[in-house]
């Protein structure tokens, strides 16, 4: 397309303080720069915000980093995603089982019988005829002998108590919504797979339910990915439960998966005034390894800043921490919103 039928791209004054942060990280296209600097032409608050950011950006740069290796991409967005990316291309390699599967899977057979369909027309028809001759023989002398007896599949309702062995046993999960016959409300189906699976259906305040989903989330070297997030999602509508906010900030701290760290400290969204949430965000901005993880912790540190005010011991511990990001963190993005606070919320600027 050429450049005269792109669309125009329009900046309105509420986006300037998040466009001015990208635009400081070198993080805006061409185009959305050119937009960005024919706003400020026509709008000199919005100018000075831009301007301010600038300066911000050469202060930090003038700095000493005592990091290692700083980030000074500035490409956020696609570091996030890339190691979003190898996490699930780990949990996909892990899944995959290569070797002798492949020479029996349908495909392989396919192959063979076509070579010998187009070598030998004749006997490959004659032994298919002898085969389905004696498949149809051998299925009306045995019927009952072709298929194994079903495992029993236990249906627990909500008010039964799962007993520790029960849990134990559970080598994997599912986890979804079902509408019960006869009734109008949806159920959260909890189904844990053990020698006898067992299938946990009620409503996310039963407390089955809940105790079925936080072991699952609880447990990360058991049950995938998928079924932690799932247990999540569920639980998250409970996050006003002490018990259920506990599992929660141990998610966002050990859990193994990105992103399920990064969707258990957005379920904490709103309670970051809770002592609890405080330092489970502030563990994961201070030691966690993945850039997208730490971002969202930090956002929702100034969150509980801005509840916090500008004094008391909360406001004191988590501008520390903003201190050692400012100087140590990697991402260009979390040292930018750094300064930005200690600016905001200290009286004598930065550091």
């Amino acid at each position: 397309m050429s450049e005269q039928n792109q669309p125009e791209i329009v900046i309105r004054c509420e986006q300037i303080e998040t466009l001015a942060v990208l635009s400081a990280c070198g993080e805006l296209d061409a185009a959305e720069q050119a937009a960005l600097e024919a706003h400020a032409e026509r709008c000199p608050a919005c100018a000075d915000v831009i301007a301010r950011e600038a300066g911000m950006q050469k202060a930090i740069a003038a700095l000493d980093q005592p990091a290692a290796s700083l980030d000074r991409s500035g490409l956020l967005l696609a570091q996030c995603r890339s190691e979003l990316s190898e996490a699930l291309d780990d949990e996909q390699a892990r899944a995959v089982r290569p070797g002798w599967r492949a020479a029996v899977s349908p495909a392989a057979w396919w192959m063979v019988f076509r070579r010998l369909l187009l070598e030998h027309p004749a006997l490959t028809l004659a032994g298919l005829v002898i085969v389905s001759f004696l498949a149809g023989v051998a299925g009306q002398r045995w019927p009952s002998a072709a298929l194994p007896p079903a495992r029993p599949v236990v249906t627990v309702s909500a008010a039964p108590r799962l007993t520790d062995q029960e849990l134990q046993n559970a080598a994997g999960a599912n986890v979804s919504w079902v509408t019960p016959a006869g009734s109008p409300a949806p159920a959260v189906q909890v189904q844990l797979m053990s020698q006898t699976p067992l299938s946990i259906v009620g409503s996310p305040d039963d407390a089955e339910v809940r105790r079925a989903l936080t072991f699952v989330l609880s447990n990360a070297q058991r049950f995938d990915p998928g079924a932690r997030l799932d247990s999540l999602d569920v639980l998250r509508t409970r996050s006003q439960d002490a018990d259920v906010r506990k599992t929660l900030c141990d998610a966002a701290c050990s859990d193994e998966n990105p992103g399920v760290r990064i969707r258990a400290l957005e379920a904490l969204q709103g309670l970051e005034q809770d002592p609890a949430v405080q330092q489970a965000l502030i563990t994961a901005l201070e030691k966690d390894g993945n850039s997208g993880v730490r971002i969202v912790a930090i956002n929702l540190l100034m969150n509980a800043l801005r509840g916090a005010g500008p004094s008391g011991p909360a406001a004191a511990r988590i501008l520390g921490v903003l201190r050692d990001r400012l100087q140590n963190d990697r991402s260009n993005y979390i040292r930018m919103e750094s300064a930005a606070a200690l600016r905001d919320w200290e009286p004598g600027g930065l550091p």
